[in-house]
């Protein structure tokens, strides 16, 4: 697709927070990208007012800064304020806690973040935990009794990217406490397939060295990709579970458009 028709596209995309299907929630990774104006986003629109350009088009969205650290309480009360009713905002666990402090001794971190992601309200959708490719199934334990402490009442998701856990019984443990599985697309990792309780968690990630920067138009044709990942999430839809599902940059070089190709995909193949 040429920039032209992806303007196109995304100006003839009228906005709207309903899902495109019962129970699909589909979002990009970030929202905070110069590089999609011209197509998902006005030229030289303010960077503090492309939140609520984006809720105007999509239904949820992956908030990628929490990685980095817990935000300010006020900073999440306006992320409520400028989204509308049914929108859903996933968050990920602050890397201090998954990756620094590998689960151990990070109540007072894990309190913290809770507390402040709680300000969403009902526009908070499920809270993932993304664990490195360092973290292999030795940490099954340490990560069993992590789930058991989290606070009750709120979505978790658990991502892991070590081929030791293929095979384990981190789907059963997970199922047990009613914790998703997150399901990625990934060069490193197999494609796993289970849904672990009544909402699936999956991300299209792709190599972030493939497409670093320029993040402007779809740069790689992924249609068979999709279409294993349509496939999948109708199955999970026919089964009466929510599926929450995010796009990164890295995967064809631009997340909006990943998304509408998806949609395209799954419209024919319904």
């Amino acid at each position: 697709m040429d920039d032209s028709a992806q303007q196109r596209l995304f100006a003839e995309t009228p906005g709207s927070i309903e899902p495109p299907e019962t129970g699909l929630y589909l979002g990009t990774s970030g929202w905070s990208y110069a590089d999609w104006e011209g197509t998902l986003y006005p030229e030289a629109l303010p960077s503090a007012s492309r939140l609520a350009e984006y809720v105007k088009r999509f239904a949820t969205v992956e908030i990628d800064s929490t990685f980095y650290g817990t935000p300010r309480r006020s900073t999440v009360q306006k992320w409520r304020e400028v989204s509308p009713d049914g929108f859903l905002f996933a968050a990920k666990f602050p890397k201090e806690i998954t990756h620094d402090r590998n689960l151990v001794g990070a109540e007072a971190e894990v309190e913290s973040y809770i507390h402040t992601m709680a300000e969403l309200g009902d526009r908070l959708g499920p809270l993932l935990l993304q664990f490195p490719p360092s973290f292999d199934v030795e940490g099954m334990g340490v990560l069993e009794d992590f789930l058991e402490r989290l606070p009750k009442g709120f979505r978790y998701a658990v991502e892991v990217r070590h081929r030791s856990w293929l095979g384990s019984d981190l789907p059963e443990m997970l199922s047990e406490r009613d914790v998703a599985l997150t399901l990625i697309d990934y060069p490193r990792m197999p494609r796993m397939e289970r849904a672990t309780t009544d909402f699936s968690y999956i991300r299209w990630l792709g190599d972030r060295w493939e497409f670093p920067s320029g993040h402007t138009h779809l740069r790689k044709e992924r249609d068979g990709d999709l279409r294993w990942w349509s496939e999948l999430v109708g199955r999970f839809l026919e089964e009466g579970r929510t599926v929450f599902a995010y796009a990164n940059n890295h995967y064809q070089n631009h997340s909006p458009s990943t998304l509408e190709r998806f949609l395209e995909i799954r419209r024919c193949g319904r």
